[in-house]
C-alpha cells in the first residue's frame, strides 16, 4: 500500500470513528429522535459522506452497538495494570474502569446513558448475536482470570452496579471510593 492509499484508509477510519462517536452522542441525548442530519453535523461531515459509511440507520445503530461493545473492552484493558502478575489482573481492571477510572463507561452506563437510549432504537435483532458473542467473551475472560467463579461474578456485577449509581444521590462520592477498594480487595486470593 502506498504512502498516499495508507493515508486514504486512515482518513476514512478516522471518519467513520467520528460518525460512530457522533452517532452515540445524539443517541444519548436525543434518543430515537436523532437525525442522520443531526449526526453528520456532530460529526462534522455531510449526510451523504455519512451514507457513504452506513447506508441505512439501522446500519448505523448495529455499528454504534458493535463500536459500543470494542470501546468498553478497550477502556477495561487501559485499566488493567500489566505489572500484577497474580490471578485477579483482568478483575481489578475491570473493577477500576468501571468504578470511575474511565469516564466512556460512566457515561454510558448512566441511567440515561448511551445503553439506555439504545434499547429505545429497536435495534434488538443485529444486536442479539453481537450481545451473545460479547456475553461469551467477557465470561472467558473472567473464567480465565484466576479467581474463584464466584468471587468473579460478584466482583463483576457489583462494579456494574456501582456505574450505575454514580452521579446520583444513592452514591457518595466516599462510599464509592469505600467499595472499590473492597472489590479491588475482594480480587487478591491466596495462591498455592
Amino acid at each position: 500500500m502506498t504512502p498516499p492509499e495508507r493515508e486514504l484508509v486512515r482518513d476514512r477510519e478516522r471518519t467513520r470513528r467520528a460518525v460512530l462517536e457522533a452517532a452515540e452522542l445524539a443517541f444519548e441525548q436525543k434518543g430515537a429522535k436523532a437525525s442522520l442530519a443531526e449526526i453528520a453535523a456532530l460529526a462534522g461531515v455531510s449526510k451523504s459522506g455519512l451514507m457513504h459509511h452506513f447506508r441505512t440507520r439501522e446500519e448505523l445503530i448495529a455499528q454504534v452497538i458493535k463500536h459500543s461493545v470494542s470501546r468498553a473492552w478497550e477502556e477495561v484493558r487501559a485499566h488493567v495494570d500489566l505489572a500484577e502478575n497474580r490471578p485477579g489482573k483482568f478483575t481489578r481492571g475491570y473493577v477500576r474502569a468501571f468504578t470511575g477510572g474511565s469516564e466512556y463507561l460512566t457515561r454510558v452506563f448512566s441511567p440515561s446513558g448511551l445503553l439506555t437510549a439504545l434499547g429505545t432504537l429497536g435495534a434488538a435483532e443485529p444486536s442479539e448475536v453481537l450481545q451473545q458473542a460479547d456475553a461469551r467473551a467477557w465470561n472467558e475472560a473472567f473464567d480465565a482470570d484466576g479467581l474463584p467463579p464466584g468471587r468473579a461474578l460478584v466482583i463483576r456485577y457489583a462494579a456494574e452496579g456501582l456505574i450505575a449509581a454514580m452521579n446520583s444521590p444513592y452514591l457518595t462520592p466516599e462510599q464509592l471510593a469505600r467499595a472499590r477498594e473492597e472489590l479491588l480487595a475482594l480480587t487478591e486470593v491466596e495462591q498455592l
